[in-house]
């Protein structure tokens, strides 16, 4: 079989495969036939647990695109994301970014953050979430407010990272208490995953999935302060009760938490204002999260120090 033929069946195999050990041995198998070829480089990677070899293999992949990317940057408009190698490029590099900062290496993250927010205008990497996290572990705080005053539309990244950085530069303020129900509404299972009062979704919507993964990227800095992390375990509580989130048994131990966190007032007078609506008992999820957050955002519902 001609040796290109059979690297294209191999990857093929390697793509359709759900199982890592046999990923990576196809993988391996195709570089033993190109040492170079790209898309083996990214998927052994992707059998990789975070670590120096990790890094080193996406750095090999990164160094056999470098030559086809720098003629790209030479034509005049090119969107890399529009052109295969270019893609190709993009993946790489966001997982060379993770990879790095999973590592400790912030500087090296942050410039790979900045080099994939330069080519994606349309935020359709992780280019943002990457460049967020990296600029949190960094507390750079200030940067991070500015950072958001650049956004076209919110997103999980840039509302949590907004309401960290408000947190951390001036307390429990009202900017930050604005911030906190930003986060929430930028998607409000995301705390109830961090404080593991939700479980992973077992075979949940692809949007259940990414909530998931964001939460497990951010629970590492909302934890990294006392303070922080009860400012987040009280807004999760607030919206739980307030959205009759969780159940019987569970709320009950939540208003005693409450009481603890002393938000217990707080909590039943947002509980009372919602299920004065004559519609509550029929109201989705989704609209109970909605309403609830609405209510909660528009009135003073933690402890604030202004």
């Amino acid at each position: 079989m001609d040796p290109f033929d059979h690297i294209e069946e191999l990857l093929e195999e390697a793509y359709s495969t759900d199982e890592p050990d046999e990923m990576e041995r196809l993988a391996r198998e195709v570089l033993a036939l190109d040492e170079n070829n790209v898309e083996a480089l990214i998927l052994l990677a992707d059998t990789l647990e975070y670590s120096r070899e990790k890094i080193d293999v996406l750095e090999k992949a990164r160094n056999s695109l470098a030559g086809e990317i720098e003629n790209m940057r030479l034509v005049s408009g090119e969107n890399l994301l529009e052109d295969e190698i270019g893609m190709l490029y993009m993946a790489v590099m966001q997982r060379l970014g993770f990879a790095l900062f999973s590592e400790g290496q912030n500087e090296e993250a942050l410039a790979i953050a900045r080099e994939i927010d330069g080519y994606d205008p349309e935020r359709e990497t992780l280019g943002r979430t990457l460049l967020y996290r990296v600029l949190l572990e960094m507390g750079k705080d200030a940067e991070i407010l500015e950072e958001t005053l650049r956004e076209k539309e919110s997103s999980p990244a840039m509302a949590h990272s907004k309401a960290i950085a408000s947190f951390r530069l001036s307390g429990a303020g009202r900017t930050s208490y604005r911030a906190l129900w930003e986060a929430f509404s930028a998607g409000p299972d995301i705390p109830f995953y961090i404080l593991g009062y939700n479980e992973e979704p077992e075979e949940g919507t692809e949007e259940a999935e990414e909530e998931y993964n964001f939460a497990l990227l951010f629970e590492d800095i909302w934890s990294s302060e006392n303070e922080l992390i009860k400012w987040l375990t009280r807004g999760t509580i607030l919206l739980g009760l307030t959205a009759s989130l969780f159940p019987g048994e569970t709320a009950d131990k939540m208003l005693i938490l409450a009481d603890a966190l002393e938000i217990a007032d707080h909590a039943e007078e947002a509980m009372v204002k919602a299920e004065s609506r004559e519609d509550w008992g029929v109201l989705s999820r989704e609209e109970r999260i909605a309403a609830a957050l609405k209510i909660l955002s528009e009135g003073t519902y933690l402890p604030l120090t202004d």
